[in-house]
């Protein structure tokens, strides 16, 4: 049987889940919620196998996996939240898996691109982080139309209205918004960075390694748990935060997969 879940049985995931092994969709459950549906799989006798999770507003068709037993079956959810949504047949979705999740259910899904690696990291030595940097400032409302041109041209595709209500710390030269950083979650259960980057006339010149520090301290002081995403492949970016204070926390995959029917791969 596959249905939309209950709030009760959200919140029972809720008090059992383990965050740092299931990160993304442990944000759908709480700071992500008012977004996300949720339709779950349950066998014949009504125990819960996995659940699959739809979030809206972003550009892209967003969903969260959660597999509570290796029985789940991902194809039979997908279609039905495809019906119920009235998802198109030819578009491509994408979410993220840990290590254990993508063994067993990435035969399950149709790539459109080969997986890519993605580290979570997590904040552990606020004394790594250096003094605060005098060309980074907090930006004030009016930078928002800057700051949303900033995103638009490094292509953060994750960007969504919803996180402008966030803070945003960034560097100006000329008048002009040449790096900004802001987070994908802040509230004080947990942070989240993201939306960091440099114009690229700009580069190599420590606003990165600036603005991720500020984020960070502004961040710690709201709460203890404070992560961010990084590509496996980038090497430097990984150092650079394990350089103020972050430390390895799980191996996860960005998975983009047809959303067309009835596929297995063998």
């Amino acid at each position: 049987m596959i249905r939309k879940l209950m709030p009760e049985e959200l919140t029972a995931i809720l008090n059992t889940i383990d965050r740092d092994h299931h990160f993304l969709y442990y944000s759908y459950l709480t700071a992500r919620k008012h977004n996300a549906q949720h339709y779950g799989q349950f066998t014949d006798e009504g125990e819960l196998t996995g659940v699959l999770a739809f979030l809206k507003g972003l550009p892209f068709y967003a969903f969260s996996a959660y597999a509570v037993q290796r029985a789940f079956q991902l194809q039979p959810v997908l279609s039905y939240i495809k019906r119920q949504l009235q998802l198109p047949d030819q578009a491509t979705g994408s979410f993220i898996l840990n290590e254990q999740e993508m063994a067993y259910l990435s035969a399950q899904v149709n790539f459109t691109r080969p997986p890519r690696g993605l580290i979570l990291m997590k904040h552990m030595n606020l004394k790594a982080l250096p003094p605060q940097d005098e060309r980074v400032q907090q930006l004030a409302s009016f930078s928002f139309p800057q700051i949303e041109e900033l995103m638009a041209e490094l292509n953060t595709m994750a960007f969504t209205k919803e996180e402008l209500n966030y803070p945003f710390f960034g560097a100006l030269a000329e008048q002009k918004l040449i790096a900004a950083g802001g987070y994908h979650i802040y509230n004080g259960d947990y942070a989240e960075l993201g939306n960091i980057g440099t114009n690229t006339a700009w580069r190599r010149q420590g606003y990165g390694r600036s603005i991720s520090a500020e984020l960070t301290r502004n961040a710690r002081a709201l709460t203890p748990n404070v992560y961010l995403n990084v590509l496996e492949e980038n090497e430097a970016a990984i150092r650079l935060y394990e350089s103020l204070g972050y430390e390895r926390i799980c191996k996860q995959y960005i998975v983009e997969f047809s959303l067309e029917s009835g596929y297995v791969r063998q």
